[in-house]
């Protein structure tokens, strides 16, 4: 990257009010565009996160998107991988290293 290519990118990054909003409104696009899969564990993903009552460790995380509804039991081979929900949710969410607590950015 050139000097020129970083100063632009910082000058086209939105400020004020609205960046926040804007932020938002692109990452979810971004979630959209995905696989249907993808979107789908994004969107579970951010749901578990924003409604748990409590900050929930990333093995919580993984257990409650591996659930099914209507199955008697657990698919331990059916969790996903934490590095995938991260990714799929495109930058709405962080993992706390020390804590292994997943929330929102």
């Amino acid at each position: 990257l050139r000097t020129s290519d970083i100063r632009s990118a910082l000058e086209s990054l939105r400020t004020g009010s609205d960046a926040y909003g804007q932020a938002y409104k692109d990452a979810m696009e971004r979630i959209k565009q995905q696989h249907a899969e993808g979107e789908k564990l994004a969107k579970q993903a951010l749901w578990w996160i924003t409604c748990a009552r409590r900050p929930l460790v990333t093995a919580e995380l993984q257990h409650t998107i591996a659930v099914k509804p209507g199955k008697s039991e657990f698919n331990e081979k059916g969790q996903p991988d934490i590095e995938d929900i991260v990714s799929v949710c495109a930058g709405l969410v962080t993992v706390d290293e020390e804590s292994n607590i997943i929330r929102l950015v």
